[in-house]
């Protein structure tokens, strides 16, 4: 599978088999995201594997009324990926000009390890929804850290076909002219 073909059969996937993702697999995937650029190369990111079902059951814990039932799947994912950046002195000084580079870096890196995932026949999700505060708590991260995103992975209940990752159809995308200028705003 190239590049272009993981990005066309990914799919954002909320049920997973029992089976788990192999070491090796793994190990691939996560190397990916450690490949990923970075603001002047500063890889200020960390990974935590999450692959315990005991802290997994945990992970969506403490989201406001509501919110839990968008989220509450993930802790059947068999592995949980929790993306960590800090702020070095290059992505402070990009906030003076109102980048921000730390998290662009962390969702590079993040979707490298997707699309790995991806040519292995591993379906993903990324969450945004999360309780930072709780999960610093459960997974012992240091202060210096902030979660940015959190990606669950497994392989998909539903077998993958040329639809995409466990079957799913992909959602409907704007078309490229309504997306793209060249040279300045609105210039098709």
């Amino acid at each position: 599978m190239d590049v272009f073909e993981a990005i066309q059969l990914r799919r954002s996937i909320r049920t997973f088999s029992a089976r788990k993702i192999d070491r090796v697999s793994l190990e691939r995937i996560l190397e990916a995201g450690r490949l990923a650029p970075s603001s002047s190369n500063r890889q200020a990111w960390h990974f935590i594997v999450v692959d315990d079902p005991e802290i997994k059951k945990l992970i969506p814990g403490h989201l406001p009324i509501g919110s839990r039932r968008f989220v509450s799947w993930i802790k059947n994912a068999p592995v949980i990926v929790v993306g960590l950046y800090y702020k070095a002195v290059t992505h402070m000084l990009g906030e003076l000009f109102g980048h921000k580079n730390h998290l662009i870096d962390l969702s590079i890196a993040m979707t490298n390890m997707v699309l790995a995932a991806t040519e292995l026949d591993i379906g993903t999700c990324f969450i945004g929804w999360f309780n930072e505060k709780y999960l610093k708590k459960i997974l012992s991260i240091p202060a210096k850290y902030r979660i940015g995103l959190i990606v669950v992975m497994g392989y998909a209940e539903k077998t993958s076909n040329e639809q995409g990752i466990g079957g799913a159809k992909a959602k409907p995308r704007k078309k490229l002219g309504e997306i793209v200028s060249y040279n300045k705003y609105g210039n098709p």
